[in-house]
């Protein structure tokens, strides 16, 4: 027989058996998914580093962002024109393309002008207005401070003319006006850019008549409209010169959650990370963390950024050397693939509105680099398939725009004087030196290092949204025999 247990001997028992048990530490670097990485519970420090890296670098860069656009220490400090930034509540207006000066995020965009606001939502609610923008293309996105955005309006949803926006905070339960768009933030902060299509330089003013007439206020009940204050903001303490330089990203993680909202799917994650000194209480103490625990903690803040980094390089299906992500701006839970969009296209638009085929890599695999030199050619049948535009745009490895003689940094249906083949197809040429009269048109400026390509399809047709088109392979090319035209019958 059996001895009797008393209760609380047999619910210890019990529980030891149905608890999770913690992980014992395990390297990481391979993983590929999100998945391997956050599966079971885990006390090892390494493991808990390396998730909190994956789940919390969004977060981070959206902040990082958010202050380098709003400038909490000096808000109405002279900006650059290609920069639509603002104080904190206000509305920027980029009033030229962006070029290689653009520093802010990545890899922006050189097709349309932006209108970037960042709001706290504890100074709204806000009303955002704008004109009848006709039959240009334009968008208007709200970006949550995760980096994911679940909400756009523009041409696709409404045509020329957009109702007024009202913008509230998660825990705004007061008065909706009549006939308004309702944009509710899951956060405190939230991001507000609109994209406005510009023709070319010609049509700069333009775009700058719509501009003017946006307008972002504070919402005050009865119809009363006035500009917003100027609210404060945590400064991001990972800035700090005395913070180890591996613990950064984990130093500016903790600022950001003094002001985040756990969701109850992210309880756990977030309760879990105690165990290293991460808390939504206090930020991230490590002071305290035995030098062994730190080491492990920073190792594993390199092996998720660059697990991270792996990732940029297969967001989704990949074919011909172009990798494109089906998941748009809306990532379900997939912390590894919301990173990796995070760290090469953040706030990218949902996938009905926009599509961002990426190329690291050639034809034959290998990394593209502007001391070699490349086509790209479009079979009349094979050109993008949009209702919106199509641009094609040449970065750096980081994610900015190089520097070139003719000051082209995209490439697309609306180039001016681009050359089509008698067949309707279109090679494009992707190098570093200019390939003369004949083929300047066409030509899409490279550095001589590594750099990598975004597509960008506006609006893309049900063939492309469903994985049904992909771009042709960028292929090398044998400088001593350049394509004999513009288009793709010749080798």
């Amino acid at each position: 027989m059996l001895p009797v247990l008393s209760h609380k001997l047999l619910f210890a028992l019990l529980l030891s058996v149905v608890a999770p048990q913690p992980l014992q530490s395990e390297p990481l670097q391979n993983a590929t998914n999100t998945r391997q990485i956050f599966a079971g519970a885990s006390t090892d420090p390494y493991t808990l580093a390396v998730r909190a890296t994956v789940w919390g670098y969004p977060l981070v860069r959206a902040a990082q962002l958010r202050q380098k656009a709003t400038q909490p220490e000096h808000p109405f400090a002279p900006r650059p024109a290609t920069l639509a930034t603002a104080p904190i509540n206000r509305i920027g207006q980029a009033r030229d393309l962006a070029g290689p000066d653009t520093r802010i995020g990545v890899a922006p965009n050189n097709d349309t002008l932006y209108s970037l606001a960042f709001l706290d939502t504890q100074a709204g609610p806000f009303q955002l207005d704008t004109p009848d923008f006709g039959t240009r293309y334009h968008v208007f996105q709200f970006g949550d401070a995760d980096s994911e955005t679940r909400q756009s309006y523009g041409q696709s949803s409404h045509g020329g003319r957009l109702p007024p926006i009202f913008i509230v905070g998660p825990d705004y339960r007061g008065e909706i006006p009549k006939g308004v768009k309702v944009v509710r933030s899951a956060q405190r902060y939230l991001m507000v850019a609109g994209r406005i299509l510009v023709d070319g330089p010609q049509d700069l003013s333009n775009v700058h008549r719509l501009q003017d007439a946006i307008r972002l206020r504070q919402w005050s009940g009865g119809g009363r409209l006035t500009e917003a204050p100027i609210t404060s903001q945590r400064p991001l303490a990972g800035d700090r010169k005395d913070v180890p330089e591996g613990l950064k990203l984990l130093v500016d993680l903790g600022t950001v959650l003094e002001d985040w909202r756990v969701s109850k799917e992210d309880t756990d994650l977030v309760a879990s990370l105690r165990r290293i000194g991460l808390t939504v209480q206090s930020g991230f103490r490590y002071a305290h963390l035995p030098a062994a625990e730190r080491a492990a903690i920073e190792r594993g803040v390199a092996d998720g950024l660059a697990i991270i980094r792996e990732k940029t390089r297969h967001l989704g299906t990949l074919s011909g050397g172009w990798s494109t992500s089906y998941a748009g701006s809306r990532f379900d839970r997939d912390f590894l693939l919301r990173a990796a969009v995070a760290m090469d296209q953040i706030y990218v638009l949902e996938k009905g509105e926009a599509l961002y085929p990426v190329a690291h890599l050639d034809a034959q695999g290998r990394q593209l680099d502007g001391r070699n030199n490349y086509t790209l050619c479009f079979r009349k049948q094979d050109l993008p398939p949009v209702d919106g535009f199509w641009s094609i745009t040449l970065y750096y490895e980081k994610g900015f725009l190089a520097a070139n003689p003719i000051d082209r940094y995209s490439i697309g249906d609306r180039t001016p004087d681009l050359t089509y083949g008698p067949d309707g197809s279109l090679r494009l040429l992707i190098q570093n030196h200019d390939p003369g009269v004949d083929g300047r048109a066409n030509w899409l400026p490279a550095p001589r290092e590594p750099f990598m390509l975004m597509m960008r399809l506006y609006r893309p047709k049900a063939r492309a949204a469903e994985a049904g088109w992909h771009p042709p392979a960028v292929q090398p090319i044998n400088t001593k025999v350049p394509p004999a035209s513009a288009g793709c019958e010749s080798p």
